[in-house]
């Protein structure tokens, strides 16, 4: 049965994975360091002030530790696969065979991704617990958990499909790798990865929540924070999901056309 093809590969995503865990402790591990200096910038920033961009100090340290965390959960990385599938031949058995290559990438990232989420789960409940004790409050409620569940679901299937647009480019592009790198610092921004949203002003925040970006960091830490008033966020699942089905869509688009492109090439 088909099924059983994707669970293969939702199979060897996860081998794959548990291969190279030390990849990913070792990425845990380095963004410890930019949150150290950010920590130290907002430590700069706020000196006597008690709220900053609608935000107190502890909220601050709270969205800075859990956005870098929540962003290494989302993080994508399979684009360079889909690279070495077209540049290298192996796209032509999914082009031949009964196997759909977005629900085989997303099995394989599935897979992948499986001991990754709940690490990062588990260094996501730590860290609360570590910034409650320090600053003496809760930093999080059991409402903002509960929410955070689904916020953070969609926004690593709708990371997912940023991603694998952007690796449909490589149908026209020769050497992509340095526009990988430039989209995901460039999304890593516009996410809020880094710095809340907050901090560009309302007009260039309320443009950026029209794009798909805000859903993937900013809009989840922020669910889990509280800081959202909960009557908005059903609307900003919608919208998440909106984006999922858009950019579902855009990537059969670029497949078709990528595709009848590729087999004209001889691939």
């Amino acid at each position: 049965m088909l099924i059983h093809k994707y669970l293969r590969a939702y199979t060897i995503g996860l081998v794959s994975a548990l291969e190279y865990r030390a990849n990913f402790a070792i990425g845990m591990l380095s963004a410890a360091f930019p949150i150290l200096i950010q920590v130290y910038m907002w430590n700069a920033i706020y000196g006597s002030s008690e709220t900053m961009f609608n935000r107190s100090y502890c909220q601050m340290i709270a969205y800075t530790v859990l956005a870098a965390i929540t962003s290494r959960l989302i993080r994508a990385g399979f684009e360079y696969e889909i690279n070495d599938d077209i540049k290298n031949g192996g796209l032509s058995k999914f082009v031949i065979r009964p196997v759909g290559y977005l629900p085989y990438r997303m099995s394989c990232f599935l897979g992948q991704k499986t001991g990754h989420l709940v690490a990062g789960l588990l260094l996501l409940t730590a860290s609360i617990g570590i910034i409650s004790i320090i600053f003496h409050t809760a930093v999080v409620s059991l409402t903002g958990v509960v929410l955070f569940l689904p916020a953070i679901a969609l926004a690593f299937i709708l990371n997912f499909m940023i991603f694998f647009c952007v690796g449909m480019w490589a149908f026209w592009l020769s050497e992509i790798g340095f526009l990988f790198e430039a989209v995901r610092i460039v999304i890593i921004v516009l996410s809020g990865g880094i710095f809340p949203l907050d901090i560009f002003g309302p007009t260039i925040q309320r443009i950026l929540s029209f794009l798909p970006f805000y859903y993937t960091v900013n809009f989840p830490v922020d669910v889990l924070c509280g800081v959202i008033d909960t009557s908005a966020i059903p609307f900003a699942f919608a919208v998440q999901a909106a984006w999922i089905v858009l950019l579902t869509g855009f990537s059969a688009l670029l497949w078709k056309c990528g595709s009848g492109k590729y087999l004209a090439a001889g691939g």
